[in-house]
């Protein structure tokens, strides 16, 4: 398995640990699956859950969000948030 592979991975169990144990919503571990919507029939976030993850995305992957960034498309599911923070965090990113 690539490293890019290894880094999704380990960046989706890591969403989805803040999910389940940082953010203030009662969503257990178990019940997020990589392509659950994190919407509206899905795990059902609203908007003050979806700011508050947002900053603890920030803060616990060490970037911040920029403001073209804040919309729908990153946050379909747990699978496309990865993959863009993952993009996020690649050294050619970092510039």
């Amino acid at each position: 398995m690539s490293t890019q592979n290894n880094d999704i991975l380990d960046v989706r169990n890591r969403l989805k640990h803040i999910l389940s144990e940082q953010l203030d919503v009662n969503i257990a571990l178990a019940d997020i699956r990589d392509d659950s919507l994190l919407f509206e029939g899905g795990l059902g976030l609203d908007s003050v859950a979806v700011m508050e993850f947002i900053t603890l995305i920030e803060e616990n992957f060490g970037f911040q969000f920029g403001e073209n960034e804040l919309n729908l498309e990153p946050f379909k599911d747990i699978s496309v948030l990865s993959d863009f923070v993952v993009a996020k965090l690649s050294p050619e990113m970092q510039s």
